[in-house]
């Protein structure tokens, strides 16, 4: 397997992109500076480093190098669901843990949910 610091760099344009975040945002975490090294001058990226970076886009870590996740990491709904809940505050998130659990309680009723039935 070959891991290569432009392709990381090409993944994390990626989320960034398809996840509508800030690239502002993003070089808090991983100056700018530094993916161009990972791109253009063959730098390996730290551990630490990229694991920072995975957690702020919501990915694994596999994912960054790879491009595949391990059979334990989560599916690409699971990373946008966790990443839009973290970012809510306390109050919001509160609230949707409720309306989830009322959905979870309804389905296993079988009560109809969007047009499908669940149960």
């Amino acid at each position: 397997m070959v891991v290569s610091g432009t392709g990381i760099v090409s993944r994390i344009g990626e989320v960034i992109d398809r996840k509508g975040l800030k690239r502002a945002e993003f070089y808090n975490i991983v100056p700018s500076g530094t993916l161009s090294n990972w791109k253009t001058k063959g730098q390996e990226p730290g551990v630490f480093t990229l694991y920072k970076a995975a957690v702020f886009l919501g990915v694994s870590v596999d994912w960054l190098l790879t491009g595949k996740d391990s059979s334990s990491a989560l599916a690409q709904d699971e990373n946008e669901l966790l990443t839009k809940y973290r970012q809510l505050g306390q109050k919001d998130k509160d609230e949707t843990i409720g309306i989830m659990d009322i959905k979870i309680n309804n389905a296993k009723k079988g009560v109809i949910l969007s047009n499908t039935t669940v149960g």
